[in-house]
């Protein structure tokens, strides 16, 4: 019962309105100081009571939606900041944002503004002053070197490159590039702490681009190495926010990853991919790297509460960490959608995780603009409050959302499709051109086929519907496995093979592969209809029937449900995979207190052919079931997008659970290694 519960607080969090906010802790005296100091700065500030929260921002990744959303924080945020504008990196990281915002709203008000501010700072970077420990010049380290972002970007902007904007900055690197450490008598590299790989590195391959000299691209590569080298955990695939933290655990006995430090780095990359040559050689590094660190920060998104979609300050430590942590949550939001925009990660994978975070911050967006549960300055996760908002993070926000109208905009129109080649039915006659690879073509697959209630549409949460297999992968171990949902909405049994569609995702199958087939939804209609046609037989028998398909104009001989779930079986063993049947997951058609089961029809005739061929079977069907039923009809009813059918986001989760469930109750589970932690975490399913 305590996983229920948690689970009502998910649909409460998410879809009918904001969670209440839990139990957090309260910063220490310590703790607190660093905050007044903070504020006192004019980083933000973090009011006790910030106002009501925001009611007129829609999570729809539509570019209207995106952009209201972006200016709403974008215009509170610039007339708070405005009036104290500084050269300090809190500030540096804001002032990207407001060029990204610029761009994506095509409102110069926001670069204007940086004009300003460069014109304000006389295009000098902070730090040139005597040192006076030293008696020497002090060059600018990295913190200091991320407003040459801004100033490299005006530069370029509509090809207006005045030499005069980037002349100091240029010396200062210029100055900075023999140094070996991170300064006279200080051993330690320049990059000593993770957060320099936001700091430094776009802003050195952004004065590659304006100056075309490789030297900067050189001294980038070398010193992003030494910190990879440093402080990158090659199994955990995340950073070690410095040396100090290698070995260091939490108060719960685990390594401590800040979400602010590896979202710096994400975004770091992301950053410098923009500017990087394509034909650079340690591109695939970079790009390597960034697939890593989504994966592992994908399987770490929380699902539940107050935080459902965005990530905690102590990432393996969320139950004394339970706030999110918004500018670690929108930086690694933006690299994320870097990632996928620009094709190192994959679409499929990572719209849902992407959707779930946009939804997330949206909640945390209050009624004048704020937005919230941003973490003071520090190095590490420490207490904050629900209201705190600080310049850094609104900067994260404001590149997340740039690069989320690109996704939105870019999303693919299908061309119109001639009549005979596919069926027209719904959403799915464009998802399907869509279908995706294998991420890594050395690994082995999960392959999943069926229909919308496991990939809806393009899988991206349009009309508030998810299918199950769009909220699986995180349950696996993707560096071991591909996770690659091949499902297409309004298929049928017959449809998904007389389409083509088997065929194309038989080429993709390898031996040891396993593929999970679930189909039932789409086969009780009608076998010649003029609008789909997409209707087998009843039962598991010989029957068939000739028919001329109206959609496709072909002659068809029509077979029952039991024929094509045994075609699969046949197909995928000749591949050398390992086939297996999951019931249809089940609809929210309540009968006296409980859901309806379908043990006559479909569900039935699934677990049949699963007995008589042999094959694992996952009665989903009975597993989801069984949670509604505890659940009750009024913590059910926002799982569902549409009256009886498809899934939201929370209730996709819910059935992908339930699929992890089935396989451990499995004799014989193909896939019981290749869990994540979040996968091992589930319990085999027992029948009641």
């Amino acid at each position: 019962m305590k996983r229920i519960s948690l689970l009502a607080l998910f649909l409460t969090a998410t879809l009918v309105a904001p969670a209440q906010k839990p139990t957090y802790p309260l910063p220490n005296a310590t703790q607190q100081a660093g905050i007044d100091k903070d504020n006192g700065r004019h980083f933000g500030d973090s009011p006790a009571d910030p106002g009501p929260l925001a009611k007129d921002l829609s999570p729809a990744l539509t570019p209207a939606a995106i952009d209201a959303a972006t200016r709403k924080v974008a215009d509170w945020e610039l007339a708070r900041a405005q009036p104290t504008w500084d050269q300090i990196w809190t500030s540096g990281v804001l002032y990207a944002g407001f060029m990204a915002t610029s761009s994506q709203l095509s409102d110069p008000k926001y670069s204007n503004a940086m004009l300003g501010m460069a014109n304000q700072f006389h295009w000098q970077l902070r730090g040139r002053q005597p040192n006076q420990d030293e008696n020497v010049a002090h060059l600018p380290g990295a913190d200091d070197q991320d407003l040459a972002q801004t100033y490299i970007e005006l530069y370029l902007l509509n090809g207006k490159k005045d030499p005069s904007m980037i002349a100091p900055l240029r010396a200062d690197f210029d100055a900075v590039i023999p140094q070996q450490t991170l300064r006279p008598n200080d051993p330690r590299i320049p990059w000593w702490w993770c957060d320099a790989l936001f700091m430094a590195p776009p802003a050195w391959v952004r004065l590659y681009a304006a100056t075309g000299d490789h030297k900067y691209i050189d001294y980038l590569n070398l010193n992003f190495q030494r910190t990879s080298d440093l402080l990158y955990d090659k199994q955990d695939h995340l950073y070690a926010r410095d040396a100090t933290f290698i070995g260091k655990l939490g108060p719960n006995g685990k390594k401590i990853y800040w979400s602010r430090g590896e979202g710096w780095v994400l975004a770091g990359i992301a950053r410098t991919l923009q500017f990087l040559p394509k034909d650079d050689p340690r591109r695939p590094f970079y790009e390597q790297q960034m697939r890593e660190m989504a994966t592992a920060l994908a399987a770490l998104q929380e699902t539940s509460g107050d935080a459902a979609g965005l990530w905690h300050s102590s990432l393996l430590n969320p139950a004394d960490f339970p706030l999110p942590e918004n500018s670690g949550s929108a930086l690694i939001l933006f690299g994320m959608a870097y990632g996928v925009n620009n094709g190192i990660l994959d679409r499929a994978t990572y719209m849902p995780v992407i959707t779930r975070a946009w939804a997330g911050l949206l909640r945390h967006i209050y009624a004048d603009g704020r937005l919230g549960d941003i973490q003071q300055t520090g190095a590490e996760p420490t207490p904050y409050y629900p209201g705190s908002s600080y310049d850094y993070g609104i900067g994260g926000y404001l590149l997340a959302a740039s690069e989320l109208k690109k996704l939105a905009a870019s999303r693919p129109v299908a061309p119109p499709v001639a009549p005979d080649t596919v069926a027209n039915t719904d959403p799915a006659v464009y998802a399907k051109l869509h279908l995706p690879n294998p991420a890594n073509p050395a690994l082995r697959n999960l392959i999943l086929v069926g229909d919308s209630t496991m990939r809806n549409g393009n899988g991206d949460g349009a009309h508030n519907q998810m299918g199950w297999g769009d909220e699986i992968a995180p349950y696996f171990d993707t560096s071991k496995i591909n996770v690659v949902n091949r499902a297409i909405g309004g298929r049928s049994s017959r449809t998904y093979i007389s389409e083509g569609h088997w065929a194309e995702t038989l080429k993709l199958v390898k031996p040891g592969d396993v593929i999970l087939i679930q189909f039932g939804h789409n086969d009780s209609g009608p076998t010649d209809d003029i609008d789909r046609a997409r209707g087998s037989l009843n039962g598991i028998g010989p029957e068939s029937k000739e028919i001329d398909n109206p959609v496709r104009h072909v002659h068809e001989t029509v077979y029952t449900f039991g024929h094509y779930l045994d075609q699969y079986i046949k197909d995928a063993r000749a591949h050398g995979a390992i086939p297996i049947l999951c019931s249809l997951v089940p609809r929210k058609i309540w009968k006296d207190g409980h859901i309806e089961r379908q043990t006559s029809t479909y569900r039935g005739w699934t677990q049949e052919v699963a007995a008589h061929d042999r094959v694992g079977y996952i009665d989903l069907n009975e597993i989801t079931a069984e949670k509604y039923d505890a659940l009750g009809e009024a913590a059910v009813e926002p799982l569902f997008g549409d009256p009886h059918t498809h899934t939201t986001a929370a209730g996709a989760i819910m059935n992908a659970e339930s699929v992890i469930a089935g396989l451990k109750a499995l004799p014989k589970d193909p896939l019981a290694h290749d869990f994540s932690a979040k996968g091992k975490a589930v319990q085999p399913f027992a029948a009641k």
